[in-house]
């Protein structure tokens, strides 16, 4: 009988496991579909501006990198952020710790990351 209900419980946690792995991979694939080309467009004209300049090397086509991007993820808190995680009176702590984030990889010939805030739509691109 003991045997019985291991495996009950084993299969009810690998049923709740499962529906989790699934909802989360649907989240992630509707938020990189609704929030990429809006993420794309913001990369582009940071990469194009002067302050990114120093961190961006120069493409020599005039096409959007960020556009084509296959290593697109969503992350929550954006880590090049820096705070403290005890620090809450910071007005950065909830970029840091709470807002969702599309991270775009940009090829290899940049050699940068864009992070796209999906709260307050703002862009910033960082070294790898």
């Amino acid at each position: 009988m003991r045997f019985f209900v291991v495996i009950l419980a084993v299969l009810a946690g690998l049923k709740v496991w499962t529906q989790d792995r699934l909802y989360r991979s649907a989240m992630s694939d509707a938020l990189v579909a609704a929030y990429r080309d809006r993420a794309a467009q913001g990369c582009f004209k940071i990469s194009e501006s002067n302050q990114a300049g120093k961190l961006v090397k120069p493409v020599s086509a005039p096409l959007n990198p960020w556009a084509p991007s296959a290593g697109t993820v969503i992350t929550i808190g954006n880590p090049r952020t820096d705070v403290a995680m005890l620090d809450f009176d910071n007005p950065l702590w909830d970029v840091r710790y709470r807002h969702p984030h599309l991270v775009l990889a940009a090829p290899t010939s940049i050699g940068a990351d864009c992070s796209y805030d999906m709260v307050t739509g703002l862009a910033r691109i960082a070294n790898r």
